[in-house]
């Protein structure tokens, strides 16, 4: 046993003597030091900081010495320790010690004596900031390690911080915190006083009507106005609008009865002010024809309150929540309607927009329809690729402009996929797999930037295709939540972004949604082709399930010399797109209607009986479809 412990004994004392802590001779509390080890250690044993008369093993927070340099937490209270080396094994003897001091940091707070609830305002500090130290307010007699609303101490040991009082009134302290065992490190009172606030509303206001409010009280962006039922709990809310303005505009309940409206602190702890007012109860009718033919357009009259989102639909009998078809009221009087495809009973719906109540309604019976016939626009032998349309990925067009939307309606899923997801694919699809070799493609966006706002850019300018370029922008094409629709923005820009295009250009918007931002996409286009431009814009419509924006949608491709393709699920959508990028497309009118759109030389539509006219760039042709029957017409 001797001589095998001599041995041991050996190695020990020379490991000790081999190695050695370097750390600073004093250091802050709850903070981080760095402890360097100088020598061959074991990757397993680590650092600690311990009082001296800590027994042989005992440690606290430790790191590791897989590094030479390491940090190390230092206690939380003042005093003097020592930074020990422990060996990898139990029972950790010590291979290295040195002595450091632990301190109380100075730090001060310098603030107003006395706030308003509810208001932002600013402190001033000096203290330490490396090791997520904060500046909290709390109840005056909180217990110290609590914390309520905060902000760190950024900074280079001084700097400015933001804190919003309360709701509730009363005495409070500022404490300036370290960031780990919470200890106070400075504090100053703070008095919280009450602030006097109203709301001023019409006494009365009509079921789902808009109404403005004013309000006067504590300047806090994120307090909010809200209609609510007399008894609901403080913190309840319907339709609100947020006091980042002297007067708002709410929106009334669609149940009458005795409401009021509320000011509510920015946390909802707190009823600010209240004002009384009564939700009247609104009447309204429908009128159309008793009978209409299976698919075709029939127009109702109507009266009511003509809220935004009031629309008038066709449904099932007694099923009045599940529309088939629907246009809204805000379309204007008489509204356009369209009638569904099989033939029998069926009930028409005028219905307040937030709750889907019904505020009149009429049966309506939907009779078969003649037998429809087939439209199919051929091209002749001698046109070419360019005459042909169906395959042709562009040619005969000099430039192509892609307009993708990317608005928060984007954000909503269509089965299993968000819209803007399928969108990329098609998109990028096309990019990579159907456009001609050479050709010039430049890729506009609106509402990938910016929520809430009305934002477009271009995003690749036009240019000879690059395939992979192009379709790793589209792949990085993100909707922003509450991003806005500027249709007639972007199609105003499109002059600029096709500057030079001497002949002809496709120009290919894809969008779910109408225009939001007070553009006027008609007068966009006008605009256009004023200019010159030998431009085609087709418009490809996705998840549009209102009949009047359909309608609206062919009408601007009528406009720009295009034609409209209505897509409802990614097949479609890729087909629509496909289509609207050839350059020879068609639109199908009856009378003044837009009803359908094709491809020179692509698949036959099916319509009903009657005269049409087809229209093909600025050209115009007379058809006529006979029940049962193929029409063809060549347009060459």
């Amino acid at each position: 046993m001797r001589s095998l412990l001599l041995p041991l004994l050996l190695l020990t004392s020379a490991a000790t003597q081999a190695t050695e802590l370097k750390a600073p001779d004093q250091a802050n509390l709850d903070s981080k030091v760095m402890v360097e080890v100088v020598g061959e250690v074991d990757a397993r044993a680590f650092v600690s900081i311990v009082a001296p008369d800590a027994a042989e093993g005992s440690y606290d927070s430790y790191e590791y010495t897989s590094q030479p340099r390491l940090q190390i937490r230092t206690p939380d209270s003042a005093g003097d320790y020592e930074v020990r080396l422990l060996d990898a094994q139990s029972p950790y003897p010590t291979l290295a010690r040195r002595p450091i001091r632990i301190v109380q940091p100075g730090a001060s707070l310098k603030a107003p004596d006395e706030q308003p609830i509810g208001t932002a305002f600013s402190i001033d500090w000096t203290g330490p900031s490396q090791n997520r130290e904060y500046i909290t307010l709390v109840p005056a007699d909180a217990a110290d390690g609590n914390y309520d609303g905060y902000a760190y101490a950024e900074g280079d040991g001084k700097g400015t911080v933001t804190l919003t009082t309360p709701t509730t009134p009363g005495d409070y302290e500022l404490r300036f915190m370290t960031g780990h065992k919470n200890k106070v490190l400075a504090r100053r009172p703070l008095r919280v006083g009450d602030s006097e606030a109203s709301v001023t509303a019409p006494a009365t206001v009509a079921m789902g009507a808009s109404f403005e409010a004013g309000w006067t009280g504590p300047d806090n962006a994120r307090n909010f106005l809200t209609v609510v039922a007399p008894d609901a709990a403080t913190g309840a809310y319907d339709h609100f609008a947020y006091t980042s303005a002297p007067s708002v505009t709410l929106v009334a309940p669609e149940t009458p009865g005795d409401f009021e409206v509320r000011l509510v602190s920015a946390d909802s702890t707190r009823v600010l002010a209240r004002k009384p007012i009564s939700v009247q109860a609104a009447q309204a009718s429908v009128q159309a024809p008793a009978n209409v033919e299976a698919g075709s357009t029939f127009e109702v009259t109507w009266t009511g309150p003509g809220n935004e989102l009031d629309y008038v639909a066709v449904t099932e009998p007694g099923k009045p929540e599940k529309y088939l078809e629907y246009t809204y009221t805000r379309r204007g009087n008489p509204l356009d309607l369209r009638a569904p495809r099989t033939p029998g009973d069926y009930e028409l719906h005028y219905l307040t927009g937030r709750t889907d109540q019904t505020l009149a309604s009429q049966p309506l019976r939907v009779t078969p329809a003649a037998k429809p016939g087939t439209l199919r626009v051929v091209s002749s032998p001698s046109a070419g690729a360019a005459g042909a349309g169906a395959g042709g990925g562009a040619q005969g067009a000099d430039a192509v402009e892609l307009i993708l939307d990317a608005s928060g309606s984007m954000l909503q899923r269509l089965g299993n996929e968000r819209r803007i997801d399928i969108a990329r694919k098609a998109l990028a699809s096309l990019v990579q797999d159907q456009l001609a070799d050479g050709t010039r493609v430049a890729l506009r966006v609106f509402g990938h930037r910016k929520p809430d706002a009305c934002d477009t850019e271009l995003l690749s300018p036009l240019a000879p295709l690059d395939r992979a370029a192009l379709a790793a922008a589209v792949r990085g094409i993100e909707a922003k939540n509450l991003a806005k629709t500027p249709i007639g923005a972007s199609l105003e820009a499109v002059a600029d972004d096709l500057a030079g295009v001497e002949g002809r250009a496709v120009v290919v918007l894809v969008t779910d949604g109408e225009e939001t931002c007070g553009g006027d996409p008609a007068a966009a286009i006008a605009k256009l082709k004023a200019a010159g431009f030998q431009v085609s814009l087709n418009i490809v419509g996705f998840a549009i399930d209102e009949f009047a924006l359909e309608q609206q949608f062919r009408e601007w491709a009528r406009l720009g010399n295009g034609a409209y393709f209505a897509a409802t699920d990614a097949a479609g959508l890729a087909s629509g797109i496909s289509q609207a990028t050839q350059p020879a497309v068609y639109t199908v009118l009856r009378g003044n209607e837009a009803v359908a759109s094709g491809v020179v030389g692509g698949q036959a539509l099916q319509l009903a009986p009657g005269q049409y006219t087809l229209r093909i760039g600025t050209r115009e042709l007379p058809a006529t479809v006979a029940s049962g029957e193929e029409t063809i017409v060549s347009p060459d």
